[in-house]
């Protein structure tokens, strides 16, 4: 005859059900981009020049495994580039896939959320200043969001704030 303690049967109970509650965790904060964001900011076009002033719109669609943001930023009220992410959010909060918005062409996205910022390597087409390394952040705290990305000024330089923009619903 086996006997199994109350405190062994809540053990198993949470390590089975430790991996649906960090699955609905992410689905959670992937639904914080469902929507319409309107909001600016500043974007670089090279590490040495100077930011233009920029006003973006953008709307967000989210599933379980899924976060999609498409939009557009528009500076000096002539010049409109398209921006977006398509990344899928696997069971373990890895998030992957592609950004859109440089004029180099998409880049690979991949990283992991702490809290209310998604932190993501970015991997890029073509050198940008000198090298295909950046870091894109994310930051949804309810009502809007911030993406910012930053580079290096050159190989094994200072980082530079490329891109800073806040949205809000």
């Amino acid at each position: 005859m086996t006997f199994v303690t109350r405190s062994a049967l809540a053990a198993g109970f949470v390590l089975l059900a430790a991996p649906a509650f960090a699955q609905s965790s992410e689905a959670d904060y992937a639904k914080r981009f469902d929507g319409s964001f309107n909001g600016g900011g500043k974007v670089r076009t090279e590490a040495n020049a100077s930011p233009w002033n920029v006003k973006c719109k953008v709307t967000g669609n989210s599933s379980a495994t899924s976060l999609k943001l498409a939009g557009s930023c528009t500076a000096a009220a002539i010049v409109t580039r398209q921006i977006g992410a398509d990344l899928t959010i696997s069971p373990n909060g890895t998030y992957t896939g592609t950004y859109t918005g440089s004029k180099i062409g998409p880049a690979r996205i991949s990283g992991k959320r702490s809290g209310d910022t998604v932190t993501l390597a970015v991997t890029w087409p073509k050198e940008v200043n000198g090298d295909t390394k950046a870091t894109m952040t994310i930051t949804n705290k309810g009502n809007g969001f911030t993406f910012a990305v930053d580079d290096l000024d050159k190989p094994g330089g200072k980082t530079v704030r490329m891109t800073d923009i806040n949205l809000s619903k």
